[in-house]
C-alpha cells in the first residue's frame, strides 16, 4: 500500500534525523577507538538511506496493492520481539552486556522464534563472544558491566 509505505518512510527519515541531531555534538572518534557518535552516525545514515529508497519506491508505485500484514503468529512475534528489545534496554545497565545479550538472544531464539536448542545455544554464545571480543577487548570500548562486571 502506497500510503503506508510513504508514512513508514517518513517516520524512518524523521527518526534518523532525530538520531543525527541528538548526537551532533558528540565526538565521532576518540584517541584510539570510535567515539560516542560513531554508531549513531552510521545508524542514522543507514536509516535515512533506507527511508529515502522506500519513499522513492512508494511514490513511483501504484495505489492498487494492499498492505501485507502478518498473520496472528507473525503479529505475536513482532509484539514479543519489541517487548524483548525494550526489556533488553532496561536490563543492560544492571546485568551488563554479556548477561543481557545472552538472555535476550536465548529468549528470542528459543521462546519467540521457536528455534532448536543446540543451534540456538551455539549461536548465542558465538554472537555474544564475538561482540565482547570486538568491542570490549579489541576496540577497548567500555561496555556496560552490570552487577557481574562483564
Amino acid at each position: 500500500m502506497r500510503t503506508l509505505d510513504v508514512i513508514s518512510a517518513l517516520i524512518l527519515l524523521g527518526l534518523s534525523a532525530l538520531v543525527a541531531v541528538d548526537t551532533w555534538g558528540l565526538p565521532y572518534w576518540s584517541a584510539f577507538a570510535p567515539g560516542p557518535s560513531f554508531a549513531p552516525v552510521w545508524v542514522a545514515a543507514a536509516g535515512a538511506l533506507i527511508g529515502a529508497i522506500l519513499l522513492f519506491q512508494a511514490l513511483r508505485s501504484g495505489n492498487g496493492e494492499r498492505a501485507d500484514w502478518p498473520d496472528r503468529t507473525g503479529g505475536r512475534q513482532v509484539v514479543l520481539t519489541a517487548a524483548a528489545l525494550a526489556l533488553l534496554l532496561v536490563m543492560l545497565p544492571y546485568l551488563g552486556t554479556v548477561v543481557s545479550g545472552l538472555a535476550f538472544m536465548l529468549v528470542f531464539l528459543l521462546g519467540i522464534a521457536r528455534r532448536p536448542l543446540v543451534p540456538s545455544l551455539f549461536t548465542t554464545v558465538l554472537t555474544v563472544g564475538i561482540m565482547e571480543a570486538v568491542f570490549g577487548l579489541w576496540l577497548n570500548i567500555d561496555l556496560p558491566g552490570g552487577i557481574v562486571g562483564f
